[in-house]
């Protein structure tokens, strides 16, 4: 066998080649071969929320826009768990291609239980005080009265989230999305059929489509938790190991706290244009989210570029490869820019066929509405692609605050101040559009400004004891 690193016996040959492979192949076939099963998961993630609109529309009005506002809360919460999963890849995966498996091993079962202890308290918080929260972030009564069941059984899904998080970071941190890609596909196959189930068969309400979510990540993280503490697993987390040690946790937290807020911030900013939203009416809400719901499957597939980059990346750095590093955010990059913008084409091509799934023929405004916020809307799968990818890069590099500092500029500056301003001067529910393409682009702009000062700095003075080659 053909190798470029050292033999770790700890991994089996099987992982040795991949992480050789990752280490040494060719990256243009290394980034699309660990991409396109993280691709896949992302668009099947998506669909999640897709079908979820499409049956929930069977309901009712109220139940739409109560979903589309639970589901950026749900979002916003996710990212605790998310944030600390993506931390955990970074800190793994550096390990892992510096060949120090039983220190990647460690950190992982750090990772697994500081999910498990944040995720659990933030959702503990959001139940005892779910209706406060939703009214002060300004949800419509009627929304609270349709969608109230729902919010409990997604805030309960969301600690379950974590650990599949988690599970599936440190998968990404071994370049194994294979696995994660089988196991989402089986997880969405039994989620859509309990909700056709529950919404068709038994004519159920909203909370039940929830529940099919529910017990689907139960499933998953049941598994999860059978292969991560599984002897063979060369990341084995041990029972006696899953506590708080300050060594590992500190390390890993510092760099979940800008990611997680950064994350958790972007989705409360959707949350609170919802919110801002609903001085439009219920009706508008529902636009607003079947809009974004539309531009969401080119979305999925361009941003999932910034996952495998962030593992390729660290892996790369810590084999003290600094050039292949950088290579890796511009093939990224192009791939996320050529893959999303062709899926955008493709979706535009058959809006038509899309819009009766969500909108009766006989409602013709509510159309409209739709329509005239997805014009805008739309290209946010290709400049929210450019800031996923820049930050991935930066989080690689374990520059997380300004992953932090990006999604703060989208949110406190171009964001909801020009929504504000918009709607102080008159401009109808299209200004919802219009702020998601304004805030996207400028937000683009600084996170390309910031890139072009980072790799002149590299280039420069290195990084660590690395040198950019030229």
């Amino acid at each position: 066998m053909k190798s470029g690193t050292p033999v770790n016996k700890s991994l089996s040959p099987k992982e040795h080649k991949r992480r050789d492979y990752i280490l040494n192949g060719n990256l243009w076939k290394v980034v699309l071969s660990l991409s396109a099963p993280l691709a896949i998961y992302g668009l099947f993630n998506y669909l999640y929320g897709f079908f979820d609109l499409i049956m929930v529309s069977h309901i009712g009005g109220n139940e739409v826009a109560s979903v589309v506002f639970i589901d950026e809360i749900k979002s916003a919460i996710m990212a605790f768990g998310g944030g600390i999963a993506a931390a955990g890849t970074v800190i793994v995966a550096r390990h892992y291609g510096s060949n120090q498996i039983e220190e990647a091993r460690k950190n992982a079962g750090a990772s697994l239980s500081l999910a498990l202890i944040v995720s659990s308290s933030v959702v503990l918080i959001t139940l005892l005080f779910g209706k406060p929260l939703l009214r002060l972030l300004n949800a419509p009564e009627e929304i609270i009265d349709a969608g109230y069941g729902y919010f409990n059984v997604q805030m309960v899904s969301t600690a379950l989230v974590a650990v599949n998080s988690v599970f599936i970071g440190l998968e990404k941190a071994k370049g194994n999305t294979t696995r994660i890609l089988v196991l989402n596909i089986c997880a969405m196959i039994i989620k859509l059929a309990l909700s056709a189930l529950f919404v068709y068969g038994l004519d159920k309400g909203a909370s039940y489509v929830a529940l099919s979510t529910l017990i689907s990540q139960a499933l998953l993280m049941g598994v999860a938790l059978y292969i991560m503490f599984h002897p063979s697993n060369s990341f084995q987390v041990k029972l006696k190991e899953i506590r708080l040690n300050p060594k590992l946790v500190l390390p890993i937290l510092s760099l979940a706290l800008p990611v997680f807020t950064g994350k958790f911030l972007f989705s409360m900013g959707k949350v609170l244009v919802n919110s801002m939203a609903a001085l439009y009416g219920p009706l508008a809400v529902a636009a607003f989210g079947i809009a974004m719901k539309l531009g969401g499957g080119p979305g999925s597939i361009s941003i999932i570029f910034e996952e495998s980059e962030t593992s390729i990346v660290s892996q790369n750095l810590g084999n003290k490869n600094l050039s292949r590093a950088m290579k890796t955010y511009v093939v990224s990059h192009l791939y996320a820019l050529l893959i999303g913008g062709l899926a955008l084409v493709i979706v535009n091509h058959y809006l038509d066929l899309f819009l009766p799934l969500f909108t009766k023929s006989t409602d013709p405004i509510f159309r409209q509405m739709i329509i005239d916020i997805y014009f805008w809307e739309k290209f946010s799968t290709l400049t929210s692609a450019s800031i996923a990818v820049i930050t991935g890069l930066f989080i690689g590099f374990k520059f997380t605050k300004i992953s932090l500092f990006i999604n703060i500029v989208r949110l406190f500056v171009f964001r909801l101040p020009v929504l504000w301003l918009l709607q102080s001067v008159g401009v109808g529910y299209v200004a919802l559009g219009y702020v998601m393409f304004i805030s996207n682009f400028l937000t683009m702009v600084v996170a390309f400004i910031m890139l072009l000062f980072f790799y002149h700095k590299i280039k420069n003075y290195g990084y660590m004891d690395m040198q950019l080659e030229t």
